[in-house]
């Protein structure tokens, strides 16, 4: 592969970001109504999935759409810091891994919450709540790992300003602000209702919709750092084809 398009490839990679955004934007905000009290009672709860069958079953194979751009997208990130990390690259290594993980184990509870509303009139309504608590708050616990990667990236793209390649120090700044608010769901395991429970201000709108605008805005950056490697590739092979033109050229 040329290096041309290699680093296509790579801001495509980039811009995966933004197509996640839309997908699970789409899904969780357009197809899916919002998360249901978790103080419903199991026929209630099996209700509330009877009643929003197909916008679940929509919105879950459009999440699960964006979860493939989410890991493109987080490829791309480490393989940046990657390169920026000296030494043993343990930082971006343990990064790698914290956050890689979230896509995946997304991806398991977008199956649950397609079970449950798969034929939620034809299930025991406790089954469905049992389930439907796994899928919400599932989705809600992979919060130590995204503050631990996301801390980590942030630390190690202000620790890097300076070299080729070092992403904005402002988006460093903005990790660290976004893992602070994912503590917003620490809670969740001790309430049902109220602003700390799962579907309460701080576990669903603090740290949710946070994590997509640091991604977006990530990978907006990453696009661009990636332009600018890209053209000083070009131009620096301009000056040496021309450079080389000359010293070969006969002398008159």
């Amino acid at each position: 592969m040329s290096e041309r398009d290699d680093f296509l490839w790579q801001r495509f990679f980039a811009a995966c970001s933004l197509f996640f955004v839309i997908f699970t934007f789409v899904g969780l905000e357009v197809c899916w109504p919002q998360p249901p009290s978790f103080g419903l009672s199991a026929g209630q709860t099996a209700a509330y999935y009877v009643e929003h069958r197909t916008g679940f079953l929509i919105g879950v194979v459009m999440c699960s759409i964006g979860m493939a751009f989410l890991l493109a997208w987080t490829v791309q990130f480490c393989l940046m810091l990657w390169r920026l990390d000296a030494g043993a690259r343990a930082i971006t290594a343990v990064t790698v891994a914290s956050l890689a993980a979230s896509p995946i184990l997304l991806s398991f509870d977008l199956a649950i919450f397609g079970v449950v509303a798969y034929r939620p009139s034809e299930t025991n309504p406790d089954v469905t709540r049992a389930l439907s608590d796994v899928a919400w708050l599932g989705s809600q616990h992979i919060w130590p790992m995204l503050t631990v990667g996301m801390a980590l990236a942030g630390v190690l793209i202000i620790k890097t300003q300076g070299l080729s390649g070092s992403l904005p120090r402002w988006l460093g700044y903005f990790s660290l602000v976004v893992a602070l608010c994912e503590f917003g769901q620490l809670p969740i395991f001790f309430f049902k209702t109220g602003p700390f429970s799962g579907n309460g201000a701080g576990a669903w709108y603090l740290a949710t919709f946070t994590w997509g605008p640091w991604i977006l805005a990530a990978g907006w950056a990453m696009y661009r750092v990636l332009g600018r490697q890209q053209d000083e590739l070009v131009n620096g092979g301009a000056r040496f084809d021309a450079g080389s033109f000359g010293a070969s050229a006969p002398a008159r």
